[in-house]
């Protein structure tokens, strides 16, 4: 019996490459779900990258979607993870209204002895988690760091919110290729208890809310992976399969689209900073290629 290959391009009306924020009724809980199809494969399909990189990649890029479209006003969230293993770098950002992109530098023949399913420790050995956010009425940035801590992700995300945060989170991501297609889709949700306290204060967590938080982890725990990449089960259907009890509040849905910030005039700055001496040196008859990490486009600048 064949498979039937996953959706790839946009249905009308489909929750894909889509962030849909939540709040359970009655509880202080908010969360976030997304779905990126086409929008992942995009992103992942610019470079060749191996299976276990992809797969850590599309789950990057689900988590900076989640948490980058909580942003109320221009800005940007970027997601990096550095460390020593055969996956060096990782990175994927978030650009207000809804930009994401992401990239990795890896070690290929570190990578090729590595099994498939490949744990994040495996893939980065030891290194650090890092969050910054960057707001155009802000005149300075945020950082966020903390070491490396889990098998996955999601674990690491949630020591993450623990250590820097202190905010009390249970997430699930997933990036699967499908069989068939070779084309990716990824998803993920994520739940958080909200703090009490004036602005710019210590966070304080209700008691009287702490039963209610575990359930609500608890249930999102449950999830499966593929409910999260099924382009045939909306999230709406998802939220309400796991928070059907309780009740489930969506809000407005975000729309994530594909956006690298590379061009000719970005480009032609960079290269404007080296000397003419090096210059020289990298030109190739009077012109000078840059290739985007991000992308993957290249950019022929003339000198």
């Amino acid at each position: 019996m064949t498979a039937e290959p996953i959706v790839v391009a946009d249905r009308p009306e489909s929750d894909d490459n889509l962030v849909i924020p939540f709040q359970i009724e009655g509880q202080s809980v908010r969360g976030r779900a997304v779905r990126l199809g086409t929008v992942a494969d995009q992103v992942l399909a610019a470079h060749d990258y191996p299976e276990p990189i992809a797969r850590l990649l599309g789950e990057a890029l689900a988590l900076t979607a989640m948490l980058g479209s909580v942003l109320k006003v221009d800005g940007k969230l970027t997601l990096q993870a550095k460390a020593g293993g055969p996956l060096g770098l990782l990175v994927a950002d978030y650009a207000s209204p809804g930009d994401v992109r992401g990239f990795a530098q890896f070690d290929a023949g570190g990578v090729a002895h590595l099994p498939e399913d490949a744990t994040v420790a495996d893939l980065l050995g030891k290194g650090y988690l890092a969050m910054t956010l960057d707001q155009a009425s802000a005149k300075e940035s945020y950082q966020g760091i903390v070491d490396l801590k889990g098998e996955t992700l999601a674990e690491c995300a949630k020591a993450y919110f623990a250590d820097s945060e202190q905010t009390p989170s249970e997430l699930a991501l997933a990036a699967e290729r499908d069989p068939v297609s070779g084309y990716w889709r990824v998803g993920g949700i994520m739940v958080q208890h909200l703090g009490r306290g004036e602005e710019g204060g210590p966070r304080i967590l209700d008691p009287d809310q702490s039963e209610a938080w575990n359930r609500a982890a608890v249930l999102m725990s449950s999830v499966k992976t593929d409910e999260l990449t099924d382009p045939l089960l909306p999230l709406t259907d998802l939220l309400l399969r796991l928070y059907h009890e309780d009740g489930v509040r969506v809000f407005r849905p975000i729309s994530i689209r594909r956006g690298c910030r590379c061009s000719e005039e970005r480009m032609e700055q960079v290269i404007r900073s080296f000397s003419k001496e090096d210059l020289a040196d990298m030109a190739d008859d009077g012109r000078v290629t840059i290739t985007c990490e991000f992308c993957n486009r290249d950019h022929v600048i003339e000198i």
